[in-house]
């Protein structure tokens, strides 16, 4: 059963006949796929039609990376903002900010941002720690920004399709740079197993951190279609292609009409 998104999966099915076991989030009152123009300026006809770029959503754990990562046939762009903002902590105009907001005690003894220690500050249900987010995001957020435009400005014409892979998706409001929305759907108990095995995380730290991020319901509302991973990787990576590879082909058919 569809419940609400029933009408709305029907009327995309006729769109994108390959698609199977998706659900239609978002209602709109058009399913055409449009992919507008990037332009640094007033638009010419040098302008040139910009990959369509899909966001993915999922909890902490949730393997959304790694379902995008197993998709074969596509040539995609995959753009990681978490590592982005990793990488950015090696830049002493980053590292010149953190440590005039945050002090020395972030630091570790060969200057290099300690991130445990940083997240100790950050990461919490505390009215300072939630303050000291906000002040961490305002350092590297618009930074990232730049970054993720500038990777999708200058993507290769064989690109087939941008994914923007980032945990903070909506919360900084990176979705407004994506065409689509997936969301990829697992197990809250399976999530917990794969922080604990993979990054040594207790049960405790996993709900600290989420407790920073949108709860799962809103980002599920938002997306505009769910894969499910809480069963094989193979058949989650099945259900992305399917989504990626269908909405791909309608806008490649819209364009030699």
């Amino acid at each position: 059963m569809l419940g609400e998104s029933q009408h709305a999966t029907i009327r995309l099915s006729t769109a994108l006949p390959r698609i199977q076991s998706l659900t239609r989030i978002r209602e709109t009152s058009s399913f055409t796929v449009q992919f507008p123009l990037l332009s640094s300026g007033s638009s010419t006809s040098a302008d040139i039609a910009r990959p369509p770029v899909f966001g993915i959503l999922g909890g902490i754990g949730s393997g959304k990376s790694s379902v995008v990562r197993h998709v074969s046939g596509l040539n995609l762009l995959i753009i990681d903002a978490d590592r982005i903002g990793h990488e950015l902590l090696l830049n002493s105009d980053i590292q010149s900010q953190i440590r005039n907001s945050f002090g020395a005690a972030v630091f570790d003894d060969s200057g290099a941002v300690d991130r445990s220690r940083l997240a100790d500050v950050v990461f919490g249900t505390s009215v300072e720690q939630q303050e000291a987010l906000k002040r961490l995001e305002q350092i590297l957020h618009p930074a990232i920004r730049r970054k993720i435009q500038s990777q999708i400005e200058t993507a290769s014409r064989d690109v087939d399709a941008v994914i923007l892979d980032a945990a903070l998706l909506l919360e900084a409001g990176w979705d407004a740079e994506c065409d689509w929305l997936i969301f990829v759907a697992t197990a809250a108990e399976i999530r917990e197993q794969r922080v604990i095995r993979n990054r040594g995380w207790s049960a405790e730290e996993l709900a600290r951190r989420e407790a920073t991020q949108w709860n799962l319901e809103a980002k599920r509302d938002r997306a505009d279609f769910i894969v499910d991973n809480s069963g094989s990787m193979d058949d989650a990576t099945t259900s992305m292609n399917q989504i990626l590879t269908s909405l791909l082909s309608t806008d490649a058919d819209k364009k030699s009409d």
